[in-house]
Order: structure tokens, then sequence, then C-alpha cells
């Protein structure tokens, strides 16, 4: 007999093992099908189903609102093809109008064609162009008027024009935060909420003006004429022609000049008919800047009446520029003895003292012995 045949002998006589004898456990029922079939369960989920029908019939019968679409544009145009933007407002003021001329340079027309802030037009344009339609903050009347975008109640209007007619209209009002603005197209009813600040379609004409006009290559300045007195360019300096051995120029004074006329801003522009009222009780300064190109500028300067600007009209140009007392500092009062080198003021320690007189002399004479020193009359002595 092998060994094999030996051992399992051995494991039968010594009756059934512990795993012969283990009783199989029943399965558990994990089944969740029966539990969708409950009432409860069906019921809601008929509630959930009605819901979305709902919500899909108000989204696709919603009156004058346009499909939702991110990449939508706002206004569909392109920024090439505007040649005139306007922009009104509801506060009184005249509506401002931005025209495009040939070559791109854009210009205030009412203006006399005055050079317009071309690149603050063009980043409009841009800005404009890429708004994108997001979804609408409210649809009805009611909310257009509170939002002011309606027709008749808006902060702002801005229109672009082109070649053929009006492109596109846009109704801006309210300013819910920083640099956002509600606004609408003017053929759509909804509202939106838009990255746009107010300050980028202001309807004041001073906002749209080029700042430049009067600002001059301050190395080209060779001469500056008033009444009496020309300053010539010297060499890194300044000389004062047919100055006096008492009239030596003051350097600093003359280089500010040079420098405040170089840089010269301004408040306003306004067309030749409608140039503001002088003050006759004011000087005026008249100016001749020359030029090393042979060019050169004449400037007539005034005061305003009732006010402590000043007006500067430019013999080349039709308009009239308004200039602020921070715009001209200390020249308005400009003449000769303003470039001369002032004189030391005396101090008190240079001065002699006057010798002064007294009212009555004084004696410092002692009395005679046994003589009375003089005191107040008695009645005695008056018999």
């Amino acid at each position: 007999m092998t060994a094999t045949n030996t051992t399992s002998l051995s494991k039968s006589a010594s009756g059934p093992t512990a795993a012969d004898t283990k009783t199989p456990m029943p399965k558990a029922d994990l089944g969740w099908r029966p539990d969708l079939r409950a009432p409860l369960v069906m019921g809601l989920a008929g509630l959930l189903a009605l819901q979305l029908l709902i919500a899909l019939g108000q989204s696709l019968s919603a009156p004058s609102t346009r499909a939702f679409a991110p990449q939508t544009p706002l206004i569909d145009f392109e920024p090439a093809q505007v040649t005139a933007i306007r922009i009104e407002g509801t506060d009184g003021a005249d509506p401002v109008r931005l025209e495009r001329r040939d070559g791109g340079a854009w210009v205030i027309g009412e203006l006399g064609d005055f050079p317009a802030a071309g690149f603050k037009a063009d980043q409009l344009l841009t800005t404009l162009a890429a708004l994108k339609r997001p979804l609408p903050v409210a649809t009805s009347a009611e909310a257009r008027e509170r939002f002011k975008v309606a027709d008749t109640g808006f902060n702002r209007r801005l229109t672009l024009e082109g070649a053929q007619g009006p492109i596109a209209t846009l109704i801006l009002g309210e300013t819910p935060r920083f640099k956002r603005l509600f606004g609408r197209p003017a053929d759509d009813s909804a509202v939106y909420e838009l990255d746009l600040a107010i300050a980028d379609v202001s309807n004041r004409r001073v906002d749209w003006l080029d700042q430049g006009q009067l600002r001059l290559d301050q190395t080209q300045i060779t001469a500056i004429e008033g009444a009496d007195w020309r300053l010539e360019k010297d060499g890194e300096g300044w000389r004062l022609a047919n100055a006096g051995e008492n009239e030596p120029l003051e350097q600093d004074k003359a280089r500010e000049l040079v420098r405040t006329l170089a840089n010269l801003s301004y408040r306003d522009v306004f067309a030749a008919t409608e140039a503001p009222a002088e003050d006759a009780s004011k000087p005026v300064l008249e100016l001749k800047i020359e030029l090393s190109e042979g060019e050169s500028r004449t400037y007539r300067i005034a005061g305003l009446a009732g006010s402590e600007d000043s007006v500067l009209k430019d013999a080349k140009r039709p308009q009239a520029f308004r200039l602020s007392k921070y715009d001209l500092m200390e020249w308005v009062d400009l003449d000769r003895s303003t470039l001369i080198v002032q004189p030391e003021p005396t101090t008190g320690t240079d001065a002699q003292p006057e010798s002064s007189a007294p009212d009555s002399p004084v004696t410092d004479e002692t009395p005679a012995p046994g003589s009375t020193p003089p005191g107040p009359a008695s009645d005695t002595d008056a018999d």
C-alpha cells in the first residue's frame, strides 16, 4: 500500500473534518429595482419631469428675448465701417459728435474740425466690437425704466454711423459696479450688464479734445517777444535784448517761461462764434514765439469776464482756448520786470538809526549846597 492510500484511510477512520461539516450561508438580496417602483419615487420623478418641461417652455416662449449664445456680439459691426460717433445724454448738455476724416483722423466737426483724441475714439470702437451678449438681467418695460435704459430715459445713447447711415445704437444706463454698465441695443428689449465704464462714453466735448494742439518742441523755440521785451536764445541760456546795465536777466525765470509755453494745456475749446466775453479791466498779454524752422506762433491772452480763467487766441487758428490760472501760473501778469533779477531787499540792520531830539532838556546838574531843590509849588509860595 502506498503512502497516499495510507493517509486517506487515516482521515476516514478519524471522522469528518471541520471543512466537511460547514453549513453554507444564504446570500443577501441587494436588488434596487423594486424600490424604483415605489409610489413615492415615481411621484417625485414625475414632478421633476414636469418642472423641466415648464422651464423649457418658458425659455422658448419668452417675448423679444434673443437666444443666448456666449460668442454672439452685442452689436455686430466692424470698427473700420464707422465714420462718426454720436454720444448724447439727458443732462441738458449738447451731444458730442466725433467724425472720422479720410486718412483715419478724428475731428470735432462743430469746432471747425478741431482734432479729437483719436486714440480714445479708436479704443471705444474696439471695446464695443468686443462686447458679447450675456444672459439678460431683465426684460420688462419696468426694468428698462429702473435701470435707465429706456428709449426716453437713459444716461447715454451712443450711435455709430457709417457711410450709408446709422449702423447701431446702444442705450446705456446705471452703473451696477466699477467699470460696468446696464445697457442694451436699441432694437433689443432685454437689459444686459456690460463690461463698459461710463467714462468711456462721456458726452462732454471737452473729454474728447486733443490736448496737444498748443504744445511745442522746447528745443525749437529761438525767441519770445512781448510788448516791451524780447528773449533770445543764447547758447544753452537766454538773453534779454536791449537790456540795460541794471537789467540782468534771471535765467531760471526765462527757462520756466519757455517750458510753460512749450507745454501749454487748456481746459476747453470754443468755435470762433462762441468765444466767451473778455474782461476789459484785466491786462492783455500778447506773445510772439519764434521757432528754428522759420515758423512762429502769435498768442493773445485776455482775462475772462467773471472768472479767474483766461482765453487764448492763436492768430493761425479759428478756435479760442480756455486756460485756467494753473495753466499760465504766474505768467498772467508777465512784463519786462518779471524777467529781471530784482535787488535784494534792505534789511533792518543795514539802516542807520536816526537821532531823536527830546521834547524837553534833561540835565544831570546837582543842586548847590544849602539851596532848596525845586519841588511842587505851595500856597505860601504863591503868597
